[in-house]
């Protein structure tokens, strides 16, 4: 037993070394192949030959409760560069955020009996998640905590409050006029069944009266940026050099072209303080699996692909399984449709199962998207355990689904790779824990020692290539970068001991799961996981 503990603790610092190793070696690669693509701006090039123009982009922005990011992220995404007429941003709206409305309106009394009772204004905005934007729940709760008739003042604050459809529809023509090359249309999903994915859904069957009649579904891509996002300027740029260099290799565009998002800005809602600090730390450690896992993995798929002679039972079995991750993932428009376009709970992480399933060629952008960094440890648990969820229904589905299975080995493999990961998500940090304290009662402290004394070696040296990695993304990134975070003078002596903690942040996605799975079989309601909250 004590064997099999040190196994399993050695080879778990042996992996994430590999991962941080990985981690800087695809930086390394994706900054070469930055640095190597022309700028789009200069000199007007010349018109490209027939069948070889860059391609027809549609960027859908799906929106819930996002009055007060909506202007930045459209505008944002209206900036990217490309061709004029090729570039169109949809932004969908929900009847879910109007039906919420209506709903609240209804509770004003109990919503101000929560406020009131609360200990503080910071405990009395936590009642308003979901009401209200994050940004403005705190001063909303001071003012109705304040007031002499505070059922009157939430109820005229929450009239008053425009719902994200009401800023769309006052927003996008301004933008029109000042982006005069870029289509931009509101969609409102009249429908309150669903979340994201049928927003997402409902845009894309909408997409023949969008796009132009010349736009081919082959050489279309749709893309999907949340709310927070600001991705790099440069974008569709390099997205037609991926897309041009796989028609000229191999006759067609990529299925799935991803923008991996970075979480290095500093959300409205954050407030100084040791929370602050271990999610700061989140956000930096988090490039060792945006670059170690996601961007190395699409990579290695291409290599193996490079290499004909290999059979292919063996490349089947060595391809890595590739993620969709939502905020800067673009699909080919006719792949998309194919697939059944985006499904629930998570709209993104099933796009890379159906994909890697089917053997789908794949690519990752040498720029990044800057997204907001979670403000609230609660409010990163909710995202992972709706990530977790997401995992155990993918699972699921290529278990079951005769459409998955129809591919065979290939299905199969990705099933098992991907229940294995899941597994080890769940239970890897209960076993880690139970090998250290093993170790401890079997009387084998000086081993646990050396183990101990090589995991903070390591921890330094993962927090140094973060950090690093971290600051240098944020300065290459071109374009809109409001509020972004780099690690500032002193960053790493003061968010290094923060990344002692990261394992578990991670581990609270199936912790929280479980909790709410448990939470819906004992009270017999469905199992809600709502919306994400930055």
């Amino acid at each position: 037993m004590t064997v099999a503990a040190l196994v399993m603790l050695w080879g778990v610092l042996a992996w994430g070394v590999l991962l941080t190793t990985r981690a800087w070696l695809t930086a390394r690669t994706l900054d070469h192949e930055r640095r190597s693509t022309p700028a789009a701006s200069g000199p007007t090039p010349a018109p490209a030959p027939p069948g070889t123009e860059p391609p027809h982009v549609v960027l859908l922005i799906p929106a819930l409760r996002e009055q007060d990011l909506l202007p930045e992220v459209v505008r944002a995404v209206a900036a990217l560069d490309h061709p004029a007429g090729r570039a169109h941003v949809v932004v969908v709206t929900t009847e879910r955020e109007e039906e919420a409305r209506r709903r609240d309106l209804g509770r004003v009394g109990d919503l101000v009996a929560r406020l009131t009772s609360a200990p503080d204004t910071r405990a009395a905005a936590a009642h308003l998640a979901g009401v209200v934007p994050s940004t403005r729940a705190p001063a909303l709760a001071e003012r109705v905590r304040a007031a002499e008739d505070p059922v009157r003042t939430l109820r005229t604050e929450l009239t008053a409050l425009p719902t994200t459809r009401d800023v769309a529809v006052a927003l996008l023509p301004a933008l029109a006029a000042e982006f005069p090359g870029v289509s931009l249309r509101h969609l409102h999903h009249v429908s309150t069944a669903g979340a994201k994915s049928g927003q997402l859904v409902h845009a894309v069957e909408r997409l023949p009266g969008i796009l132009p009649a010349d736009a081919d579904p082959a050489r279309t891509y749709i893309g999907v940026y949340d709310a927070d996002s600001q991705p790099d300027r440069t974008t569709l740029t390099h997205l037609s050099r991926v897309v041009a260099a796989a028609h000229r290799r191999q006759g067609e565009g990529p299925a799935l072209v991803q923008q991996l998002p970075l979480q290095l800005r500093r959300p409205y809602a954050a407030r100084p303080g040791p929370a602050d600090l271990l999610l700061r730390a989140h956000a930096a450690a988090d490039l060792r699996r945006r670059m170690g896992v996601e961007a190395y993995r699409i990579h290695a798929q291409a290599r193996l692909r490079r290499h004909r002679w290999l059979p292919d039972r063996l490349r089947t079995v060595l391809e890595p399984v590739v993620y969709g991750i939502g905020a800067g993932l673009f699909v080919r428009h006719d792949v998309l449709l194919s697939i059944g376009m985006y499904e629930e709970p998570v709209d993104d992480l099933l796009v890379g199962y159906k994909l890697s399933s089917a053997g789908a060629s794949t690519a990752v952008l040498p720029v990044f998207n800057l997204v907001d960094r979670y403000a609230r440890v609660g409010a990163l648990g909710r995202a992972y355990s709706l990530v977790a969820l997401g995992s155990a229904a993918g699972c699921a589905r290529l278990a079951r689904d005769p459409v998955l299975r129809a591919f065979g080995r290939r299905n199969t493999v990705v099933l098992v790779k991907e229940g294995l990961d899941t597994v080890w998500w769940f239970a890897g940090p209960p076993c880690v824990a139970g090998a250290a304290a093993w170790l401890l009662v079997a009387g084998a402290p000086g081993a646990l020692a050396w183990w101990a004394g090589a995991a903070v070696a390591y921890l330094l040296v993962h927090a140094r290539v973060s950090l690093r990695a971290a600051d240098r993304f944020v300065a290459h990134h071109e374009g809109a970068r409001a509020r972004a975070e780099p690690s500032g003078p002193g960053g790493y002596a003061r968010l290094l001991p923060a990344f002692v903690a990261q394992p578990l942040l991670h581990w609270l996605g199936p912790l929280r799961l479980a909790a709410a799975r448990t939470t819906a079989v004992l009270t017999q309601q469905p199992l809600t996981m709502g919306k994400t909250e930055r």
